[in-house]
């Protein structure tokens, strides 16, 4: 297998996102215990310190080693804790990606998630980043804050793709929107 080039550190006015680390474990543990985070995003159930721990020392680094998926840890620019966490998966089609995120509940309500969304968009739709033609954004229609994210960063979703995806066991139709290289302004 060749080896895949490390996560790319993003700097944004208020962030800096890059790869999780061994410190980041109390803290992927308390935001993926949270109720609002478990009920949309596929964790395991209870969220355990080991799950945060193969989350950073497995997960991450196996998606990196395969170049399957990248998933940045969002931190606060000028240091604290944790804010959340994006990750981008390669799709079945070619030149095409889907994002996934959480947010820590602590750093909810100030932006923090479209900033990181938006710098992680435009690296992984650069020819010399990611190289993406077009990513993806599936959300359930009862998380509208995740439809309005997505939108906030340029997501379209007015072609009214579905998909099925299982979240905690059951099947559930999803809304997708998409975000093309030419939708981005550089």
């Amino acid at each position: 297998m060749t080896a895949q080039p490390p996560t790319a550190r993003l700097v944004t006015q208020r962030l800096v996102l890059d790869a999780p680390r061994e410190s980041d474990v109390p803290d992927v543990m308390a935001a993926c215990q949270d109720a609002q985070t478990q009920a949309w995003v596929p964790l395991p159930e209870p969220y355990t310190r080991e799950s945060a721990e193969f989350f950073v020392r497995s997960y991450c680094p196996h998606g990196l080693a395969s170049g399957q998926y990248k998933v940045w840890a969002i931190r606060p620019r000028e240091g604290g804790r944790l804010i959340g966490a994006l990750e981008v998966r390669r799709d079945d089609r070619p030149g095409s990606a889907s994002l996934g995120c959480w947010s820590a509940p602590w750093a909810r309500g100030h932006g923090y998630l479209r900033e990181a969304l938006r710098a992680v968009a435009a690296f992984a739709l650069d020819p010399a980043g990611g190289g993406y033609e077009q990513l993806h954004w599936e959300y359930v229609p009862e998380n509208a804050a995740s439809r309005r994210l997505a939108e906030a960063a340029g997501f379209d979703f007015g072609d009214d793709l579905r998909t099925v995806v299982e979240l905690h066991g059951r099947e559930r139709e999803a809304r997708v929107g998409t975000l093309r290289r030419d939708d981005v302004v550089r």
